[in-house]
């Protein structure tokens, strides 16, 4: 059981490396899991920024290098030169450029692959290589769609508005400008801004004061499964650039549906 292994851990007299991998789901304790002693190491790997509080040292891992990402998928087209567009089209997101190499390897098609990509993007990355690396189950878009569906209707929400900005330099200062808005015209109507008012009133005390814990509160949770950053320097967040196509992919989807 988990507390004979904690048990274990705590009586040994010799060092030892504990290791979570992939420790991405933010509402387990992970502190409950760490042997009791002030012997040993432990080394987490997580999507999650909040789990740096047990961290006393840290590394963040951003998108990959021009040149590693084009290592990366020689290797997994099983080629020997590949285009740095492709990679850069892909932001150098390591996983995409796996299923794309898998995708290229199958197909022998370097050359079309962009034009491919950019009418079959919600496909390519939605689909798992049938020969794979690694033992990882999920795709590109199937992690994104499992984090998005964990988080609350007024964060998802919040995502996919965010998704209709540029991916980069979103505010809070933009939210609450917003929030402000009062109708000068007859044009736009309330109707037609009803659904946007509706959603920034979640974050508008009585008296019309901006809840600030409110916001930090939702684009934690957001933050949480890596799905937006934050700049603490520029007080900005950022989307991936591939996360910010998705997340306007699903909500095309879900127009289709009504």
């Amino acid at each position: 059981t988990a507390k004979d292994a904690l048990q274990w851990f705590t009586a040994q007299k010799h060092e030892w490396l504990l290791f979570f991998d992939n420790a991405d789901e933010p509402n387990i304790d992970l502190n409950k899991f760490f042997p009791p002693c002030k012997h040993g190491n432990i080394i987490i790997t997580t999507r999650n920024p909040g789990l740096c509080v047990y961290a006393g040292a840290n590394t963040h891992v951003d998108n990959m290098e021009e040149e590693d990402a084009a290592v990366l998928l020689l290797k997994t087209a099983a080629l020997e030169d590949v285009s740095r567009n492709t990679t850069k089209e892909l932001a150098y997101l390591p996983l995409a450029i796996i299923q794309a190499g898998a995708f290229i390897a199958r197909s022998k098609n370097l050359e079309g692959f962009l034009t491919i990509y950019a009418t079959n993007k919600s496909r390519l990355l939605n689909e798992k290589p049938r020969q794979s690396h690694d033992s990882y189950e999920w795709t590109v878009y199937t992690t994104w769609q499992m984090s998005f569906n964990r988080l609350s209707p007024l964060a998802a929400r919040f995502l996919q508005l965010c998704s209709l900005l540029h991916h980069k330099g979103i505010s809070e200062e933009f939210f609450i400008n917003a929030s402000k808005y009062r109708f000068t015209s007859a044009i736009p109507t309330y109707e037609d801004l009803g659904d946007s008012l509706a959603f920034l009133s979640e974050f508008v005390l009585p008296g019309e004061t901006w809840n600030s814990l409110r916001f930090q509160d939702i684009t934690a949770d957001i933050m949480a499964y890596s799905l937006m950053e934050f700049n603490s320097d520029q007080a900005m967040f950022s989307m991936h650039p591939l996360v910010h196509d998705w997340c306007q992919s699903i909500i095309i989807d879900q127009e289709a549906c009504h």
